[in-house]
């Protein structure tokens, strides 16, 4: 799979991803509303390599957000289906934040993941506290549906292109 965007290039993980990954996911600013802990780089080289094998139509997998100009990574999308709901989850570089990159990438992958899955709802759990992420899902026309206390997260749902 491969999405291109005005400045992005949506795509599997590489192997060269692994530095600007492990920076990302080991900075307090990206783990504040994760629920991660420090990740090794050999344990990021694990998650790269089983990535690569895996397509959106799987269970799960994670997407990465690359610079068309540079391939430099810029953030990742969490992608996980159960039933008729997907669930997506967002990470954007210190170095990268509020520039409109996690919007723009967005913009493109939930429409051609509506495509794939008509019938879908799509879910994103946000942290209460993470306003930019509540208003990005807000410009994307996602609306707040609840409170998740087992996840610490407000729920914010996109309904299904066709309902069933």
């Amino acid at each position: 799979m491969m999405i291109d965007t005005p400045r992005l290039t949506l795509r599997q993980f590489q192997l060269k991803d692994l530095s600007s990954l492990h920076y990302y996911r080991n900075h307090p600013v990206c783990k504040k509303f994760q629920n991660w802990e420090d990740t090794t780089l050999e344990e990021l080289d694990v998650f790269i390599k089983s990535n690569m094998q895996r397509s959106v139509r799987d269970q799960q997998m994670q997407i990465a957000l690359a610079l068309k100009e540079t391939n430099e990574l810029v953030g990742d999308i969490f992608l996980a289906k159960k039933g008729k709901t997907i669930t997506l989850g967002f990470t954007t570089s210190p170095h990268f934040q509020r520039q409109g990159y996690m919007f723009e990438a967005l913009s493109y992958f939930i429409p051609y993941l509506q495509d794939l899955f008509p019938v879908s709802d799509i879910i994103c759990l946000i942290h209460p506290g993470n306003i930019a992420s509540e208003h990005l899902v807000a410009k994307l026309h996602f609306e707040k549906e609840g409170y998740i206390d087992e996840f610490d997260s407000n729920v914010f749902v996109l309904k299904a292109k066709q309902q069933n």
